[in-house]
Protein backbone atom coordinates (compact mmCIF):
# COMPACT_ATOMS: atom_id res chain seq x y z
CA UNK A 1 0.00 0.00 0.00
CA UNK A 2 1.43 3.48 -0.47
CA UNK A 3 0.56 6.83 0.83
CA UNK A 4 0.83 9.49 -0.83
CA UNK A 5 1.17 12.80 1.40
CA UNK A 6 0.91 16.50 0.19
CA UNK A 7 -1.79 19.04 -0.10
CA UNK A 8 -4.65 18.87 -1.62
CA UNK A 9 -6.79 21.96 -2.97
CA UNK A 10 -9.68 23.15 -1.29
CA UNK A 11 -12.94 23.38 -3.20
CA UNK A 12 -14.21 26.47 -0.62
CA UNK A 13 -12.83 29.87 -1.19
CA UNK A 14 -12.31 32.94 0.68
CA UNK A 15 -15.19 34.45 0.35
CA UNK A 16 -17.20 31.08 1.22
CA UNK A 17 -15.18 30.69 4.50
CA UNK A 18 -15.84 34.54 5.34
CA UNK A 19 -19.48 34.22 4.92
CA UNK A 20 -19.60 30.67 6.33
CA UNK A 21 -18.64 32.99 10.01
CA UNK A 22 -20.48 36.10 8.96
CA UNK A 23 -23.74 35.34 10.44
CA UNK A 24 -22.10 33.74 14.03
CA UNK A 25 -19.66 37.30 14.34
CA UNK A 26 -22.41 39.41 13.45
CA UNK A 27 -24.75 37.61 15.98
CA UNK A 28 -21.75 38.13 18.83
CA UNK A 29 -21.17 41.83 17.63
CA UNK A 30 -25.05 42.40 18.03
CA UNK A 31 -24.79 40.77 21.21
CA UNK A 32 -22.25 43.29 22.68
CA UNK A 33 -23.58 46.22 21.28
CA UNK A 34 -26.78 45.33 23.62
CA UNK A 35 -24.39 44.50 26.43
CA UNK A 36 -22.81 47.75 25.76
CA UNK A 37 -26.16 49.88 25.78
CA UNK A 38 -27.45 48.06 28.50
CA UNK A 39 -24.36 48.60 30.77
CA UNK A 40 -24.73 52.99 29.02
CA UNK A 41 -27.56 52.99 30.97
CA UNK A 42 -26.87 51.30 33.79
CA UNK A 43 -24.32 53.89 34.06
CA UNK A 44 -26.78 56.65 33.12
CA UNK A 45 -28.99 55.70 35.72
CA UNK A 46 -26.04 55.29 38.53
CA UNK A 47 -25.12 58.59 37.80
CA UNK A 48 -28.28 60.21 38.26
CA UNK A 49 -28.54 58.06 41.54
CA UNK A 50 -25.08 59.41 42.25
CA UNK A 51 -25.69 63.26 41.24
CA UNK A 52 -28.92 63.34 43.54
CA UNK A 53 -27.44 62.07 46.28
CA UNK A 54 -25.28 64.88 45.57
CA UNK A 55 -27.68 67.21 46.00
CA UNK A 56 -28.83 66.07 48.86
CA UNK A 57 -25.77 66.11 50.69
CA UNK A 58 -24.64 69.32 49.02
CA UNK A 59 -28.01 70.25 50.64
CA UNK A 60 -26.47 69.57 54.26
CA UNK A 61 -23.47 71.85 53.53
CA UNK A 62 -23.52 74.94 55.98
CA UNK A 63 -24.16 78.05 54.11
CA UNK A 64 -21.81 80.15 56.65
CA UNK A 65 -22.55 84.05 55.48
CA UNK A 66 -26.07 83.32 54.70
CA UNK A 67 -27.81 81.77 57.76
CA UNK A 68 -31.59 82.67 58.83
CA UNK A 69 -33.01 85.76 57.94
CA UNK A 70 -31.82 88.70 60.17
CA UNK A 71 -34.72 90.88 60.05
CA UNK A 72 -38.58 90.02 61.39
CA UNK A 73 -41.03 88.52 58.84
CA UNK A 74 -44.25 88.97 60.49
CA UNK A 75 -46.71 86.10 60.46
CA UNK A 76 -50.62 87.34 59.06
CA UNK A 77 -53.21 84.89 60.24
CA UNK A 78 -56.77 85.70 58.41
CA UNK A 79 -59.79 84.88 60.43
CA UNK A 80 -63.58 85.67 60.04
CA UNK A 81 -65.96 83.61 62.52
CA UNK A 82 -64.23 80.03 62.99
CA UNK A 83 -63.13 80.52 66.96
CA UNK A 84 -62.12 77.10 67.60
CA UNK A 85 -59.80 77.30 63.95
CA UNK A 86 -58.18 80.31 65.25
CA UNK A 87 -57.78 79.12 68.65
CA UNK A 88 -55.64 75.53 67.56
CA UNK A 89 -53.82 77.86 64.77
CA UNK A 90 -52.23 80.12 67.42
CA UNK A 91 -51.49 77.33 69.97
CA UNK A 92 -49.50 75.75 66.71
CA UNK A 93 -47.56 78.80 65.90
CA UNK A 94 -46.69 79.98 69.17
CA UNK A 95 -45.67 76.06 70.09
CA UNK A 96 -43.48 76.15 67.15
CA UNK A 97 -41.77 80.26 67.27
CA UNK A 98 -38.63 80.18 69.11
CA UNK A 99 -37.92 83.89 68.82
CA UNK A 100 -41.03 86.52 68.95
CA UNK A 101 -38.73 88.87 67.93
CA UNK A 102 -37.75 87.79 64.63
CA UNK A 103 -41.56 86.29 63.84
CA UNK A 104 -44.13 88.65 65.13
CA UNK A 105 -47.77 87.12 64.82
CA UNK A 106 -50.41 89.54 63.85
CA UNK A 107 -54.22 87.90 63.74
CA UNK A 108 -56.55 90.20 61.12
CA UNK A 109 -60.63 89.17 61.37
CA UNK A 110 -62.96 91.14 58.97
CA UNK A 111 -65.65 89.63 60.34
CA UNK A 112 -67.67 90.01 63.50
CA UNK A 113 -67.46 87.39 65.96
CA UNK A 114 -67.32 88.19 69.16
CA UNK A 115 -65.78 84.98 70.29
CA UNK A 116 -63.05 84.95 67.06
CA UNK A 117 -61.96 87.48 69.39
CA UNK A 118 -62.25 87.06 72.39
CA UNK A 119 -59.99 83.68 71.56
CA UNK A 120 -57.56 86.12 69.77
CA UNK A 121 -57.15 88.49 72.88
CA UNK A 122 -56.61 85.38 74.68
CA UNK A 123 -53.31 84.95 74.03
CA UNK A 124 -52.19 88.59 75.50
CA UNK A 125 -49.10 90.04 74.15
CA UNK A 126 -48.29 86.88 72.57
CA UNK A 127 -50.00 87.92 69.28
CA UNK A 128 -51.33 91.35 67.71
CA UNK A 129 -55.19 91.56 66.98
CA UNK A 130 -56.31 93.97 64.55
CA UNK A 131 -60.09 94.35 63.34
CA UNK A 132 -61.42 95.66 60.46
CA UNK A 133 -64.67 96.76 59.58
CA UNK A 134 -66.72 93.75 58.74
CA UNK A 135 -67.43 92.98 54.69
CA UNK A 136 -70.64 93.01 55.45
CA UNK A 137 -70.89 96.11 56.68
CA UNK A 138 -68.21 97.76 54.12
CA UNK A 139 -70.71 97.85 50.54
CA UNK A 140 -67.87 96.19 48.85
CA UNK A 141 -68.67 96.65 45.55
CA UNK A 142 -69.71 93.08 43.87
CA UNK A 143 -70.21 93.45 39.92
CA UNK A 144 -73.57 91.99 38.15
CA UNK A 145 -74.32 88.34 38.95
CA UNK A 146 -71.32 87.69 41.36
CA UNK A 147 -73.35 87.76 44.09
CA UNK A 148 -73.13 84.28 44.79
CA UNK A 149 -69.58 84.88 44.72
CA UNK A 150 -69.56 87.48 47.95
CA UNK A 151 -67.16 85.78 50.06
CA UNK A 152 -64.42 86.07 47.56
CA UNK A 153 -65.00 89.86 47.59
CA UNK A 154 -65.00 90.13 51.09
CA UNK A 155 -61.46 87.65 51.04
CA UNK A 156 -59.83 89.91 48.56
CA UNK A 157 -60.50 92.99 50.61
CA UNK A 158 -59.78 91.81 53.58
CA UNK A 159 -55.90 90.84 51.64
CA UNK A 160 -55.79 93.78 50.99
CA UNK A 161 -56.58 95.47 54.37
CA UNK A 162 -54.49 92.72 56.22
CA UNK A 163 -51.00 92.90 54.18
CA UNK A 164 -51.18 96.83 54.03
CA UNK A 165 -51.20 97.17 57.17
CA UNK A 166 -48.27 94.70 57.77
CA UNK A 167 -46.02 96.62 55.30
CA UNK A 168 -47.45 100.53 55.59
CA UNK A 169 -48.43 100.65 59.06
CA UNK A 170 -45.89 97.82 60.49
CA UNK A 171 -43.29 98.49 58.40
CA UNK A 172 -42.09 95.26 57.93
CA UNK A 173 -40.12 93.84 55.56
CA UNK A 174 -41.44 90.16 54.40
CA UNK A 175 -44.56 88.72 55.81
CA UNK A 176 -45.65 84.59 55.86
CA UNK A 177 -49.48 84.67 55.20
CA UNK A 178 -51.42 82.40 56.76
CA UNK A 179 -55.58 81.42 57.51
CA UNK A 180 -56.87 79.87 60.63
CA UNK A 181 -57.83 76.82 58.69
CA UNK A 182 -53.94 75.58 58.66
CA UNK A 183 -51.68 73.18 60.65
CA UNK A 184 -48.54 74.02 60.29
CA UNK A 185 -44.85 71.60 60.68
CA UNK A 186 -41.95 71.60 63.20
CA UNK A 187 -39.91 73.93 61.12
CA UNK A 188 -42.61 75.80 59.38
CA UNK A 189 -40.55 79.28 60.96
CA UNK A 190 -37.14 77.75 59.56
CA UNK A 191 -38.57 76.72 56.20
CA UNK A 192 -39.85 80.63 55.36
CA UNK A 193 -36.38 81.82 57.61
CA UNK A 194 -33.84 79.65 55.65
CA UNK A 195 -35.61 80.92 52.13
CA UNK A 196 -36.03 84.49 52.47
CA UNK A 197 -32.60 85.55 50.98
CA UNK A 198 -33.24 84.09 47.64
CA UNK A 199 -36.33 86.25 46.97
CA UNK A 200 -33.92 89.01 46.85
CA UNK A 201 -31.05 87.45 45.89
CA UNK A 202 -33.01 85.92 42.71
CA UNK A 203 -35.56 88.46 40.84
CA UNK A 204 -37.42 85.52 38.93
CA UNK A 205 -38.78 84.44 42.04
CA UNK A 206 -41.71 86.59 43.74
CA UNK A 207 -42.56 84.20 46.82
CA UNK A 208 -42.04 81.08 48.96
CA UNK A 209 -44.85 79.00 49.66
CA UNK A 210 -45.40 75.68 52.07
CA UNK A 211 -47.81 73.80 50.28
CA UNK A 212 -46.88 71.34 47.66
CA UNK A 213 -50.82 70.51 45.38
CA UNK A 214 -49.73 66.81 44.97
CA UNK A 215 -48.23 66.65 48.81
CA UNK A 216 -49.96 62.84 49.45
CA UNK A 217 -47.93 60.71 51.12
CA UNK A 218 -48.05 58.15 48.40
CA UNK A 219 -46.99 60.55 45.85
CA UNK A 220 -43.87 62.28 48.01
CA UNK A 221 -40.39 60.67 48.97
CA UNK A 222 -41.20 60.78 52.28
CA UNK A 223 -37.22 61.09 53.33
CA UNK A 224 -36.61 64.06 51.48
CA UNK A 225 -37.12 66.89 53.96
CA UNK A 226 -35.04 69.23 52.89
CA UNK A 227 -35.66 68.61 48.55
CA UNK A 228 -37.58 72.31 47.82
CA UNK A 229 -38.37 73.03 43.87
CA UNK A 230 -38.98 76.15 41.88
CA UNK A 231 -42.38 76.08 40.79
CA UNK A 232 -44.64 78.27 37.99
CA UNK A 233 -47.71 77.75 40.00
CA UNK A 234 -48.91 79.65 42.68
CA UNK A 235 -50.69 77.70 45.11
CA UNK A 236 -50.74 79.83 48.47
CA UNK A 237 -51.63 78.04 51.36
CA UNK A 238 -48.63 79.44 53.91
CA UNK A 239 -46.91 81.80 51.56
CA UNK A 240 -44.00 84.24 51.82
CA UNK A 241 -44.17 88.01 50.17
CA UNK A 242 -41.81 90.51 49.97
CA UNK A 243 -42.43 94.83 50.59
CA UNK A 244 -41.33 94.75 47.45
CA UNK A 245 -43.71 92.31 45.72
CA UNK A 246 -46.46 94.18 47.54
CA UNK A 247 -45.73 97.81 45.90
CA UNK A 248 -46.55 96.21 42.74
CA UNK A 249 -49.63 94.56 43.19
CA UNK A 250 -51.05 96.46 46.25
CA UNK A 251 -51.78 98.87 44.16
CA UNK A 252 -53.59 97.15 41.63
CA UNK A 253 -54.79 94.64 43.52
CA UNK A 254 -58.50 92.94 42.86
CA UNK A 255 -61.85 93.42 44.62
CA UNK A 256 -62.20 89.60 43.96
CA UNK A 257 -60.61 86.32 43.37
CA UNK A 258 -57.20 87.36 44.41
CA UNK A 259 -55.55 84.24 44.41
CA UNK A 260 -56.43 83.56 40.00
CA UNK A 261 -55.67 87.38 39.75
CA UNK A 262 -51.83 86.45 41.14
CA UNK A 263 -51.70 83.58 38.53
CA UNK A 264 -52.47 85.60 35.35
CA UNK A 265 -49.24 85.82 33.43
CA UNK A 266 -49.59 90.14 33.85
CA UNK A 267 -48.70 89.60 37.19
CA UNK A 268 -46.82 86.35 37.53
CA UNK A 269 -43.96 87.47 34.45
CA UNK A 270 -42.57 84.69 34.28
CA UNK A 271 -41.38 84.35 38.23
CA UNK A 272 -42.10 81.44 40.12
CA UNK A 273 -41.97 80.40 43.66
CA UNK A 274 -40.20 77.90 45.89
CA UNK A 275 -42.03 75.04 47.44
CA UNK A 276 -41.23 71.94 49.25
CA UNK A 277 -41.10 68.10 48.32
CA UNK A 278 -43.07 67.37 52.19
CA UNK A 279 -45.54 70.49 52.41
CA UNK A 280 -45.26 72.48 55.52
CA UNK A 281 -48.98 73.06 56.05
CA UNK A 282 -51.70 71.09 55.60
CA UNK A 283 -55.21 71.64 55.76
CA UNK A 284 -57.53 70.89 59.44
CA UNK A 285 -60.94 69.75 59.24
CA UNK A 286 -62.14 73.74 59.92
CA UNK A 287 -61.10 73.97 56.05
CA UNK A 288 -64.03 71.70 54.88
CA UNK A 289 -65.87 74.86 55.71
CA UNK A 290 -64.12 77.56 53.53
CA UNK A 291 -65.16 79.74 50.91
CA UNK A 292 -64.41 76.75 48.03
CA UNK A 293 -63.34 73.88 49.55
CA UNK A 294 -66.13 71.73 49.84
CA UNK A 295 -65.51 68.47 47.56
CA UNK A 296 -62.55 70.25 46.79
CA UNK A 297 -61.85 69.54 50.77
CA UNK A 298 -62.69 65.78 50.74
CA UNK A 299 -61.18 64.71 47.21
CA UNK A 300 -57.58 66.66 48.02
CA UNK A 301 -56.70 69.23 50.83
CA UNK A 302 -57.47 66.88 53.78
CA UNK A 303 -54.82 64.73 52.23
CA UNK A 304 -52.25 66.41 51.78
CA UNK A 305 -49.68 65.99 55.12
CA UNK A 306 -46.99 67.87 56.20
CA UNK A 307 -43.47 67.54 57.18
CA UNK A 308 -42.75 65.88 60.88
CA UNK A 309 -39.06 65.43 60.08
CA UNK A 310 -37.60 68.76 60.89
CA UNK A 311 -34.46 70.44 58.60
CA UNK A 312 -32.77 73.32 59.40
CA UNK A 313 -33.23 74.96 56.37
CA UNK A 314 -31.02 78.14 58.22
CA UNK A 315 -27.81 75.96 57.39
CA UNK A 316 -28.48 74.44 54.65
CA UNK A 317 -27.02 75.67 51.19
CA UNK A 318 -30.08 76.38 48.57
CA UNK A 319 -27.71 78.37 46.06
CA UNK A 320 -29.08 75.15 43.96
CA UNK A 321 -32.44 77.20 43.72
CA UNK A 322 -31.32 80.49 41.73
CA UNK A 323 -32.59 80.29 38.41
CA UNK A 324 -29.03 80.58 36.82
CA UNK A 325 -28.08 76.74 38.68
CA UNK A 326 -31.22 75.60 38.59
CA UNK A 327 -32.72 75.58 34.87
CA UNK A 328 -29.95 73.90 33.11
CA UNK A 329 -29.13 71.00 35.24
CA UNK A 330 -32.99 70.45 36.29
CA UNK A 331 -33.98 70.00 32.02
CA UNK A 332 -31.23 68.42 31.16
CA UNK A 333 -31.23 65.75 33.72
CA UNK A 334 -35.09 64.77 33.15
CA UNK A 335 -34.59 64.85 29.57
CA UNK A 336 -32.07 62.19 29.90
CA UNK A 337 -34.14 60.07 31.97
CA UNK A 338 -35.71 57.11 30.50
CA UNK A 339 -39.16 58.05 28.64
CA UNK A 340 -42.08 55.67 29.16
CA UNK A 341 -45.40 55.65 28.56
CA UNK A 342 -47.23 56.16 31.72
CA UNK A 343 -48.99 52.55 31.64
CA UNK A 344 -45.45 51.48 31.62
CA UNK A 345 -44.56 53.52 34.71
CA UNK A 346 -47.86 52.58 36.67
CA UNK A 347 -47.00 48.81 35.66
CA UNK A 348 -43.51 49.49 37.36
CA UNK A 349 -44.63 51.51 40.20
CA UNK A 350 -47.22 48.23 41.12
CA UNK A 351 -44.75 45.61 40.36
CA UNK A 352 -41.95 47.52 42.66
CA UNK A 353 -39.35 47.65 39.62
CA UNK A 354 -37.01 49.81 41.08
CA UNK A 355 -34.34 49.45 38.09
CA UNK A 356 -34.60 52.53 36.61
CA UNK A 357 -35.37 54.72 39.80
CA UNK A 358 -35.94 57.69 37.55
CA UNK A 359 -38.35 57.81 34.12
CA UNK A 360 -39.97 60.39 32.53
CA UNK A 361 -43.49 60.38 30.62
CA UNK A 362 -44.05 63.16 27.80
CA UNK A 363 -47.20 65.27 26.81
CA UNK A 364 -47.91 67.31 23.91
CA UNK A 365 -51.86 68.39 24.63
CA UNK A 366 -53.77 68.85 27.67
CA UNK A 367 -55.63 66.05 26.88
CA UNK A 368 -52.72 63.90 27.21
CA UNK A 369 -51.52 65.80 30.51
CA UNK A 370 -54.68 64.93 32.16
CA UNK A 371 -54.66 61.28 31.32
CA UNK A 372 -51.35 61.27 32.59
CA UNK A 373 -52.21 62.79 35.33
CA UNK A 374 -55.76 60.63 36.48
CA UNK A 375 -53.36 57.46 35.74
CA UNK A 376 -50.81 58.90 38.38
CA UNK A 377 -53.50 60.10 41.08
CA UNK A 378 -52.21 64.05 40.97
CA UNK A 379 -53.50 66.57 40.29
CA UNK A 380 -55.25 67.41 36.94
CA UNK A 381 -56.29 71.04 36.95
CA UNK A 382 -54.47 74.07 35.28
CA UNK A 383 -54.77 77.72 36.35
CA UNK A 384 -53.91 79.93 33.92
CA UNK A 385 -52.32 77.61 31.48
CA UNK A 386 -49.89 76.06 34.62
CA UNK A 387 -50.27 72.77 35.56
CA UNK A 388 -50.23 72.38 39.40
CA UNK A 389 -46.73 72.57 41.12
CA UNK A 390 -44.96 72.59 37.23
CA UNK A 391 -41.46 74.17 36.17
CA UNK A 392 -41.20 74.30 32.57
CA UNK A 393 -44.00 72.24 32.30
CA UNK A 394 -42.56 69.36 34.90
CA UNK A 395 -44.92 67.72 36.93
CA UNK A 396 -43.18 65.70 39.31
CA UNK A 397 -44.14 62.81 42.05
CA UNK A 398 -42.61 60.00 43.51
CA UNK A 399 -44.56 56.57 43.78
CA UNK A 400 -43.33 53.31 45.38
CA UNK A 401 -39.83 54.55 45.37
CA UNK A 402 -39.70 55.88 41.73
CA UNK A 403 -38.72 59.35 40.98
CA UNK A 404 -41.31 60.31 37.85
CA UNK A 405 -41.50 63.48 35.74
CA UNK A 406 -44.25 64.25 33.31
CA UNK A 407 -42.75 66.80 31.03
CA UNK A 408 -43.56 68.57 27.95
CA UNK A 409 -42.21 66.08 24.43
CA UNK A 410 -40.25 69.09 23.04
CA UNK A 411 -37.94 70.92 25.46
CA UNK A 412 -36.08 72.84 23.13
CA UNK A 413 -39.13 74.28 21.40
CA UNK A 414 -41.47 74.44 24.53
CA UNK A 415 -42.87 78.14 24.36
CA UNK A 416 -44.41 78.45 27.73
CA UNK A 417 -48.02 77.62 29.11
CA UNK A 418 -51.17 78.08 27.06
CA UNK A 419 -53.63 80.22 28.99
CA UNK A 420 -56.29 78.80 26.60
CA UNK A 421 -55.60 74.88 28.63
CA UNK A 422 -58.51 74.99 30.23
CA UNK A 423 -59.28 72.20 33.46
CA UNK A 424 -61.59 69.03 32.61
CA UNK A 425 -65.10 69.83 34.36
CA UNK A 426 -65.10 66.25 36.12
CA UNK A 427 -61.99 67.19 38.20
CA UNK A 428 -62.86 65.26 41.52
CA UNK A 429 -63.29 61.65 39.26
CA UNK A 430 -59.81 60.42 39.33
Amino acid sequence: MVFIFGTTKSNVTDDEIIAQNFGPLNEEVTRLEKLLAFERERIRQLQARVDEFAKQQNRNVPKGSIGGWPEPIGVLVFVCNRAEAIRNHLQKLLAYRTNPELFPIIVSQDCDSEEVAQVVKSFGSQVQYIKHVSGEKANIQIPMNHHQYTSYYRISRHYKLGLDHIFNELKLGSVIITEDDLDISPDFYDYFSGTRWLLDADKTLYCVSAWNDNGRSELIDLNANTLLYRSDFFSGLGWMLTKELWQELGIIWPIGFWDDWIRDPARRQNRSCIRPEIPRTSMTSYGQKGASKGLFFEHFLKKIISNDKPANFSQLSLDYLLKKNYDGPFIDQIYGFKKMTVDEVVAKTINNDKNDGFVRIEYSTMHEYTEIARKLHIMIDTKAGVPRTAYHGIVTCFINGIRIYVAPNDPINWIGYDVKWEPPQDLFQL
